[in-house]
């Protein structure tokens, strides 16, 4: 008797000691310093699979999405909104939209703070076609300028997270006779694509909550929505595709399109995060 109480105690002992230790193994809440406010799901409508990689989302317009690609920038890949009546083209000559956007940003980030350093002036364009009129937005800290089409600023906003300076840093190597300076550590990247519709800034975020797990954030992409005329609204989360990374979206109406690698997917917007921005 006295050995089976041992054994009943041995084992519950036991029990609670690998119950404490997957306990305090599971990830904790994030400490970034800053809380997400809504956030909202997204359904899923259509995927296609694209036959070639390197693909990148160019522009929209007559109810299509248009893709070019990095490595063979004559290809033209575009379906309609449904991910449907899909055409592969071969172009009389290369898409400049890249080139377009990284001259504009040469251009903007001229006129950014010259005290500073180039790395932490460091970031993404992105334009909107129709009214001409763009956001810069900084990869490692929590800022974004608004331009017009002349690239006057328009107003300078601030993102949700804390990270006011960018946390890089930054040696000086010698090549041959000259010296350059370069990035010695990895930087904390804050931010790492966009979109806007002239109304709306949607940026895909690269840190999490205080109010979100880590397991969560990391198993989803997370995309925060911000007023251009000033204001973060809600955040978007998108499911992650197994094996592939998301590399460029768009948003119509109530539809985004996502792009992951080779694979076009499309969710629709529930219509709250649509109601919370007005």
């Amino acid at each position: 008797m006295k050995s089976l109480y041992i054994t009943i105690a041995l084992v519950f002992t036991l029990s609670v000691t690998a119950v404490a230790t997957l306990y305090f193994l599971q990830p904790g809440p994030a400490k970034n310093g800053f809380d997400r406010g809504h956030m909202y799901s997204v359904k899923k409508l259509n995927e296609q699979q694209l036959r070639y990689n390197y693909w990148y989302i160019t522009w929209l317009g007559e109810g299509r999405v248009y893709l070019g690609n990095y490595k063979a920038t004559l290809n033209l890949f575009s379906c309609n909104y449904h991910l449907q009546d899909t055409l592969y083209q071969k172009l009389g000559f290369a898409d400049g939209s890249r080139l377009r956007l990284e001259s504009l940003k040469s251009q903007i980030v001229a006129k950014l703070n010259p005290k500073e350093d180039s790395f932490s002036r460091d970031g993404y364009v992105t334009l909107d076609e129709t009214t001409g009129r763009m956001v810069y937005t900084y990869y490692y800290k929590n800022a974004f300028v608004y331009l017009d089409s002349s690239l006057n600023v328009l107003h300078t906003g601030q993102l949700i997270d804390t990270n006011s300076v960018a946390k890089i840093e930054v040696a000086e190597v010698k090549d041959g006779r000259y010296w350059m300076r370069t990035v010695s550590a990895p930087a904390v990247v804050v931010n790492k694509r966009g979109y806007t519709d002239g109304r709306l800034f949607y940026n895909h975020a690269a840190l999490a909550g205080d109010n979100e797990s880590l397991k969560a954030f990391d198993a989803r992409e997370v995309i925060d929505v911000y007023l251009l005329s000033g204001g973060y609204s809600h955040s978007i989360y998108l499911p992650k595709y197994p094996g592939r990374k998301l590399t460029d979206f768009v948003v119509r109406g109530n539809t985004l399109i996502a792009l992951y690698e080779k694979v076009l997917v499309s969710y629709q917007l529930t219509g709250k995060e649509v109601r919370q921005a007005r």
